[in-house]
């Protein structure tokens, strides 16, 4: 008999445990497991030279479901940072709906930093790849199921990042709100679990492409900048007294990409401000401002000219589309600029 009560205790203690454990509201129905998979700017298909593409790159995803079964799926489900997409694969559970959350920054292995950032133990990748509780996160390639911690990729839909410093190999001091990284962002929502089912996730490119020259002078200095009117960033400045400079065609990631792919704020105002200094006479002396716009895939190139002995100035924009007949190849060197060939012959 007291065997048996000993039994009873210990089986009602382990009930007791059990219930402590488990979030218990959540209806726990059939496991099915999900593979992910994307489309729209960026097609990442079975088709194996098309994965072997998107895989250059940082993936970060945020799942949510519909846990009150309420029709808002903003509930956290999992999370995770991968850089192969044959690792995307979740187990969900029927009978809720879900909401998947994606970034892909292009190249971010070259220009990303990844370490031992603020103070953590672990290696991981900072901004746009922290959470809400944590400053960096490790590239596990797996999801971590959040639903009771409530830890999610809290950066994911900013364009700000910490980026690798060119002279030190760590990380830069501050996060940048426009770095040169070629960033998408798109969210599949309301998906239902269907076994052997693939959530694809529309992506959207939410970047954009400046290119800066500055013609060459007989004698002075002439000097340009394009500066952002949301903030005042600057993204590009040079200089010359003598010889043309071409500043290296750069991409730039949106402030806002969540804004960018979901609420099509696809342009950013900007101001070209230059000035000439001559040499000879002061009363050569010239500057002045344009107003520009900045578009969502699309290289805008501003070319700034002057001519001293009349006393004039003059500045030109052009644009071009990142794609069509004209492709302009957007493979980002590791020191953040991009090679701009309009009809390139095949890479080796």
């Amino acid at each position: 008999m007291r065997i048996l009560k000993l039994l009873l205790s210990l089986i009602a203690f382990i009930v007791v445990s059990c219930s402590q454990g488990e979030d218990t509201s959540i209806v726990y129905g059939d496991r099915i497991e999900v593979k992910l998979g994307m489309n729209g700017d960026l097609n990442v298909s079975s088709d194996q030279e098309t994965r072997a593409s998107a895989d250059n790159g940082i993936y970060g995803i945020n799942v949510y479901f519909d846990k009150e079964k309420d029709g808002k799926t903003n509930d956290i489900y999992a999370f995770g940072v991968f850089d192969n997409v044959e690792s995307m694969t979740i187990t969900l559970l029927s009978g809720y709906k879900y909401r998947f959350a994606c970034t892909f920054a292009k190249n971010g292995p070259h220009s990303l930093y990844y370490g031992q950032y603020d103070g953590n133990s672990y290696m991981g990748y900072a901004k746009p790849f922290q959470t809400n509780k944590h400053s960096s996160t490790q590239l596990g390639n797996k999801f971590v199921y959040s639903n009771s911690t409530g830890e999610y990729l809290s950066g994911i839909t900013s364009g700000e990042a910490i980026l690798i410093s060119q002279s030190t190999g760590g990380p830069t001091t501050n996060a940048f709100p426009h770095p040169r990284i070629n960033r998408y962002y798109g969210e599949l929502d309301s998906y239902t679990p269907v076994t052997g089912g693939v959530a694809t996730i529309p992506l959207k490119k939410t970047c954009f492409g400046l290119k800066l020259i500055i013609k060459g002078v007989p004698e002075g200095t002439l000097s340009a900048n394009v500066k952002l009117s949301s903030d005042g960033d600057v993204l590009a400045s040079y200089s010359t007294t003598t010889n043309d400079v071409i500043g290296g065609g750069s991409i730039y990631s949106f402030k806002d990409v969540y804004g960018c792919a979901m609420n099509n704020l696809n342009a950013a105002a900007a101001v070209v401000t230059w000035t000439y200094t001559s040499s000879k006479f002061s009363q050569w002396n010239l500057s002045g401002t344009n107003n520009i716009t900045l578009k969502r895939n699309v290289l805008t190139t501003v070319t700034v000219s002057v001519t001293p002995d009349s006393a004039s100035g003059s500045i030109s924009v052009t644009e071009e589309e990142f794609g069509g007949e004209n492709t302009i190849n957007m493979g980002i060197n590791t020191d953040g600029l991009i090679d701009i060939i309009v009809n390139p012959e095949p890479e080796d």
